[in-house]
């Protein structure tokens, strides 16, 4: 009985062997039977090319234009319009490398003249080894808050403003991180003459030492620096007969320091940024330093969420050609965010910030609480409460007697500003937001919104009065009629003596997953203009495709993305567009 146990244990673990082991005959007790012996074999790896890997995006959008008198269409009927954009990525050990095709021979509206074109203006190499990654080509790049280098991609204004050069990233200790970088900045189709080159280090404390820290405690140190070459642009003669010229000087740097720390629920950054004199064409060729500050304090913690932040800026337009058009939103350098809430809605969109780079104070706060489930004011189903509010002013500036403010004399020094002192208002907004639950498949959302639009400082013109007034009124509702059918509706108001008068919008949506989305949204001036801006929009969703087909009117107004604002005109006809993801 021993020797046929052991015979019948030795066979079973023979049938359940791993891979890695083979079946030999073994004599056990002076009998022979089947037993696994481990062999070793060899260690096979992964070929290099089997770890490559592309991925990608396909993104094309068309206009077939209608003239449309009523609107004041300026394109003529049957202009076909589009921008194509393909991305392709393809990653391997150790480096990567990438590219993007641009179609826009024809761009949509809204974009400038020399968009028209064609090619590959963003291409690059990334080689990368443990802590080093070294980059060959175009990038986007920005230094802490974006104060003094930011460059960024924003397909629907228009901006693409990547370097082209080199880049070098190191990570040379836990916590420690290093940059610089060297290039020319793209305008369009080409790229600006001057050089730009810096450097930032970042130094996470809590990364470096986390026996030093809790969980919840953080500290973060960073500086930077950008420097900028211009020449071939060295002077400005004011005069026919050329007695008075201004010179230009040929570098440009600007300086940036930050603290970040995170106490618990707290988050604090303190932000500060200086540039060297830079007279370009949008300060007015001031020789002035230019400078940036902003503070922001953020709090989160069981439900409740709040924020506070302040920024004053001054002089801090960084651009890599001084003589670009003051209106243009191309090469710029830097970024100054402009501490207001973005709006999703048609109508409350209507009146967009764009950040004033010559000079202005901005404030911004907003408190956020989610009522439990079961309270008084929390219901059966929660209730989450936001309120968020505004205020941006100029500068109130040092103005000699009988100088014109809005006309300052080239090349001049004055026209600074006390620090404290706050100007004249440019905006002001306070929103309310109430999301409620109110059935297991029904939710609305009430929404307010107060707004002071200086339609002379951010337009240039002001309609009935610099100053618009205008209060914007919300209520958007979602019911979700089956587990794949959701019908999501608006209807908004927005009311002021200014500029066309009052609007009202209303918008249905009726989602059908996982595929289809259709919508239909009709905007009406009940103002000056008593006119119809209808849109309707077919989406199909297929796996990472999207297709959307769509006819109607866009009325002319600014499009904004972070205080940045791009005048699109008014336009009737058909959408086509079309997304793909690999």
């Amino acid at each position: 009985m021993g020797l046929a146990a052991a015979a019948l244990c030795a066979q079973a673990f023979a049938q359940e062997a791993k891979p890695d082991s083979v079946i030999v005959p073994r004599t056990y007790m002076g009998e022979q039977v089947m037993a696994a012996e481990p062999v070793e074999r060899p260690v096979t790896k992964d070929s290099w090319w089997s770890k490559v890997r592309a991925t990608g995006s396909i993104q094309t959008q068309f206009l077939f234009a209608q003239d449309d008198e009523r609107i004041g269409t300026e394109l003529p009927d049957g202009k076909v319009l589009n921008n194509t954009y393909f991305d392709l990525t393809i990653n391997a050990p150790y480096i990567s490398i990438g590219g993007r095709f641009e179609f826009m021979k024809w761009p949509l509206p809204g974009y400038e003249n020399d968009f028209k074109g064609w090619g590959v203006p963003y291409i690059w190499a990334t080689g990368h080894y443990k802590w080093a990654q070294l980059t060959v080509g175009d990038f986007y790049e920005q230094f802490g808050s974006g104060l003094i280098l930011r460059t960024y991609q924003e397909r629907s204004l228009g901006v693409d403003n990547a370097l082209r050069g080199g880049r070098l990233k190191l990570n040379p200790a836990s916590g420690v991180y290093l940059t610089g970088l060297a290039g020319k900045q793209r305008r369009y189709w080409e790229h600006n003459s001057s050089w730009i080159w810096g450097g930032d280090a970042e130094w996470t404390l809590d990364e470096s030492f986390k026996n030093a820290f809790s969980p919840r405690v953080g500290l973060s140190l960073g500086v930077s620096y950008v420097g900028k070459h211009e020449s071939g642009k060295n002077q400005l003669v004011l005069t026919p007969d050329a007695e008075y010229k201004l010179h230009f000087p040929q570098n440009t740097a600007a300086f940036d320091g930050r603290v970040k720390l995170r106490l618990h629920d707290f988050d604090i950054l303190a932000e500060y940024a200086t540039k060297n004199n830079d007279p370009n064409s949008l300060n007015h060729y001031t020789y002035r330093r230019g400078h940036a500050e902003l503070l922001s304090v953020t709090y989160a913690s069981r439900g409740l969420s709040a924020y506070i932040q302040a920024k004053r800026s001054d002089n801090m337009s960084f651009r890599s050609d001084r003589m670009v058009d003051a209106e243009s939103i191309s090469s710029f350098i830097n970024h100054l965010p402009a501490f207001t809430m973005t709006q999703t809605y048609a109508l409350a969109a209507m009146y967009p910030y764009a950040t004033q780079p010559d000079g202005e104070w901005a404030f911004q706060a907003e408190i956020g609480y989610k009522f439990k489930r079961g309270t008084a004011l929390g219901g059966k189903y929660g209730t989450e409460v936001r309120l968020t509010s505004s205020y941006i002013s100029a500068l109130d500036r040092n103005v000699p007697e009988g100088a014109d403010k809005n006309d300052p004399y080239p090349g001049s020094d004055n026209f600074g500003a006390a620090f404290w002192k706050i100007g004249s208002l440019n905006y002001a907004d306070l929103n309310f937001e109430i999301k409620k639950k109110v059935s297991k498949n029904v939710s609305l959302t009430l929404f307010y919104l107060f707004q002071k639009y200086n339609q002379e400082v951010i337009e240039g013109h002001g309609v009935n009065g610099a100053m618009v007034t205008a209060n914007t009124f919300v209520l958007e509702g979602q019911w979700k009629m089956a587990k794949k059918t959701q019908l999501r509706w608006e209807v908004q108001y927005l009311t002021t003596k200014q500029d066309r008068g009052d609007w009202i919008s209303g918008l249905v949506e009726l989602s059908l997953a996982p595929h289809w989305m259709i919508t239909v949204s009709d905007t009406y001036n009940l103002g000056t203009t008593k006119t119809n801006y209808y849109e309707g929009l077919i989406t199909y969703n297929y796996k990472a495709n999207r297709f959307s087909f769509g006819y109607g009117r866009t009325r002319a107004g600014f499009n904004c993305s972070g205080g940045v604002c791009r005048l699109v005109p008014a336009t009737r006809g058909f959408n086509l567009s079309y997304s793909y993801n690999f």
